[in-house]
């Protein structure tokens, strides 16, 4: 299976995709039961169990209105920072270094450098979940200095990622240094 993306080069190919660790997904839907499900949920008990012999029909459709309005609101919110995270990715390629990021809802950021230009990468892990699942970030530095450096956070393996795409760019810079026989 060749998988491909748009703006790909004709004999470019993709060495590997970062995406983020599924502990953010996690961390997510946990924040999601926290702040929406189980408030609803103690409201909507709360409420039935004061409100349950009072013969008013319009204030128990409120106050259902009211419960789906903060539930919905709270399932839209969630949904939007799961896809500002999910499309946040790391594609290497034999060719270049592409950032695509989601900075909100309706804005994405797209930038690459090519291998040649990477002259640092560092993976960090900070943090007792992030050593336990070993997930963290990871910053690379190009030629062109720091307007220009890629970050992208909570990747499995930052520093295993980091030594390959320094391995990929040595070999990169190996084989531009060679010229053919003529």
């Amino acid at each position: 299976m060749i998988i491909t993306f748009p703006g790909q080069r004709e004999d470019e190919e993709i060495l590997m995709t970062i995406h983020k660790h599924p502990i953010v997904y996690a961390k997510i839907i946990i924040a999601f039961v926290v702040i929406v499900v189980l408030p609803a949920a103690f409201f909507i008990y709360f409420w039935l169990a004061t409100h349950s012999s009072v013969g008013s029909h319009q204030a128990n459709l409120i106050a259902g209105i009211f419960t789906v309005i903060y539930f919905l609101y709270g399932l839209g919110f969630t949904c939007i920072r799961w896809i500002d995270e999910e499309f946040d990715v790391f594609i290497i390629t034999t060719d270049r270094l592409i950032d695509v990021t989601q900075v909100t809802f309706f804005k994405r950021s797209v930038a690459s450098t090519p291998l040649e230009q990477i002259q640092d990468t560092t993976g960090e892990i900070h943090g007792f979940l992030p050593t336990i699942f070993h997930y963290g970030n990871l910053t690379v530095q190009t030629a062109a200095g720091q307007a220009s450096d890629f970050f992208i956070d909570h990747i499995p393996d930052p520093e295993g990622v980091a030594r390959k795409l320094l391995d990929w760019t040595r070999e990169k810079r190996e084989k531009s240094k060679i010229t053919p026989d003529a």
